[in-house]
């Protein structure tokens, strides 16, 4: 339903994050959808452009998608010394399979959206990120992620989840189960890398599934990046592998096209680099979380 709003008037969005606290905009136009899994709503602001809402919580606007999307697309994709084959889990909106296809490595990208309605939504009021699902390097899944990983045949060299907050059916896209389902499609020198959250507003949360990542996986990593619509500004991401390192100081660049950094608007070798150094209060609490003295 599109509801344009009279002039000088505003439909005022509110996300609440706390009892106390959360995040409101102005729109001046909201176009609403009712899918088989959620409620998805566009909101057209002046501060933040087009704003994609999925259940009441915010999932990309124009100011700032290209933040999260870039992070979460090119950390894994540069620490994998050669990412052929990539299965990117939700990712609905395009932003991180357009970040994934600028790597000219990439033969082979997986999208698999359980909600076909939300890249419909993203192809009528984003035609520049639904233009890349059609990309012949890419094959596009309506199906559910979690279920998709317990029964493919294929094995990926990078497995990256977009998902929305894990609650619903993105919960079991966190579970112990999953991560045991991703390794399994992993080439042994793969990757997997996730969005994890806010670390002032859902630190429990990290703690536990840094230890189910550590539990699945030889080699763990977290990292972070602003992204100031999110809840606190502040997002928290995963990295786990079975063989490959991890190591932001040694990323393997021998042989690599970096010319898509012409490209970026955040992400850089040297924010690559700088967004593995974690603040003392979150080291403090892994070294809890794994059993060590604090």
């Amino acid at each position: 339903m599109d509801m344009p709003v009279g002039s000088g008037t505003l439909y005022w969005f509110v996300e609440r994050h706390r009892e106390d606290t959360g995040l409101f905009m102005g729109a001046r136009r909201v176009w609403t959808y009712r899918s088989n899994f959620q409620d998805i709503a566009v909101l057209e602001t002046e501060t933040w452009g087009r704003v994609l809402v999925l259940d009441g919580l915010v999932q990309m606007t124009d100011r700032d998608e290209f933040i999260y999307h870039e992070m979460l697309a090119h950390v894994p994709l540069m620490t994998h010394p050669d990412p052929r084959r990539v299965l990117i889990i939700g990712g609905g909106d395009g932003g991180v399979l357009r970040e994934v296809l600028r790597h000219p490595e990439v033969t082979r990208a997986v999208l698999c959206e359980i909600d076909p309605m939300v890249i419909e939504v993203v192809r009528r009021h984003w035609p520049e990120h639904g233009a890349v699902f059609d990309d012949p390097r890419v094959q596009v899944l309506n199906e559910d992620g979690s279920q998709f990983v317990q029964t493919t045949y294929e094995r990926y060299d990078v497995v990256i989840v977009d998902s929305s907050d894990p609650v619903s059916y993105s919960r079991s896209l966190f579970s112990p189960h999953f991560l045991a389902a991703v390794r399994r499609v992993l080439y042994p020198s793969g990757l997997y890398a996730t969005q994890c959250m806010s670390l002032l507003y859902h630190l429990d949360f990290v703690k536990g599934f840094y230890r189910q990542l550590q539990a699945a996986f030889s080699n763990v990593a977290l990292y972070t990046a602003p992204v100031p619509s999110y809840p606190t500004g502040w997002w928290n991401f995963a990295m786990g592998s079975i063989e490959l390192s991890l190591d932001p100081d040694h990323l393997p660049l021998k042989g690599r096209s970096i010319e898509f950094l012409r490209l970026t608007r955040y992400y850089s070798l040297e924010i690559h680099r700088s967004a593995f150094t974690l603040p003392n209060f979150l080291v403090q609490e892994l070294q809890y979380a794994h059993g060590t003295d604090r």
